[in-house]
């Protein structure tokens, strides 16, 4: 599944001067961004989730349990279209045999292009990846403690080819790649069988 973007999705960037808050389920429990997948396995199943800690008691799961390694699902929001940005995720890990993982993918041109900042519960680490042609090449990785059900906070600022990636308040690396300077949205993004809670997604203007 291929995910391409399209003029009417790049005139919906999010205000130059205001926080958006990203819906990724709506307020009567539906899924609000565009379901897609890099790599192979199962389609994905992105669904929602009752959470009375999640924005109107609804967080989002990818929930298919496809252990494939190489399957990335991922639900794409086009109401985050922008290049620098000031986002922050609040995630919460579940399960997994193969995976614990969340991510927030940016600047995304489509299923196999675009940034992407995981954390991984498994094996405690956050990471940031280039997916080029539906290839991972990391960019910069940290070792962080993610404890499993419960909440974390992932934080990405990009600011031209410059990326600062924080866990629950603390800053982890910044690193420069310069190979995806396009504006493209944000979104959530899965590995294997993981299941994992999503909660808000919060986008700003880089002050």
């Amino acid at each position: 599944m291929r995910f391409l973007l399209s003029l009417a999705a790049l005139l919906l960037a999010f205000p130059a001067s205001a926080q958006l808050v990203v819906p990724l389920t709506t307020a009567d429990g539906r899924v609000a961004c565009t379901q897609g997948m890099t790599g192979v396995g199962r389609p994905p199943s992105w669904q929602p989730v009752a959470d009375p800690d999640a924005p109107d008691g609804w967080a989002l799961a990818e929930t298919a349990g496809d252990p494939t390694d190489l399957r990335f699902p991922l639900c794409i929001s086009p109401q985050a279209v922008t290049r620098d940005f000031d986002a922050t995720l609040r995630f919460k890990p579940i399960s997994g045999t193969r995976a614990q993982v969340a991510g927030l993918m940016f600047r995304a041109q489509s299923a196999n292009d675009y940034y992407v900042v995981r954390a991984n519960s498994l094996d405690n680490s956050v990471r940031l990846y280039r997916m080029e042609k539906g290839k991972r090449s990391q960019l910069a990785a940290k070792e962080a403690p993610l404890e499993a059900g419960q909440w974390h906070s992932l934080r990405v600022i990009a600011a031209n080819e410059r990326f600062e990636v924080a866990l629950d308040g603390k800053t982890l690396f910044d690193v420069t790649d310069r190979s995806l300077p396009q504006s493209g949205p944000l979104g959530v993004w899965s590995q294997a069988d993981s299941v994992t809670r999503y909660g808000s997604l919060l986008v700003s203007p880089v002050r």
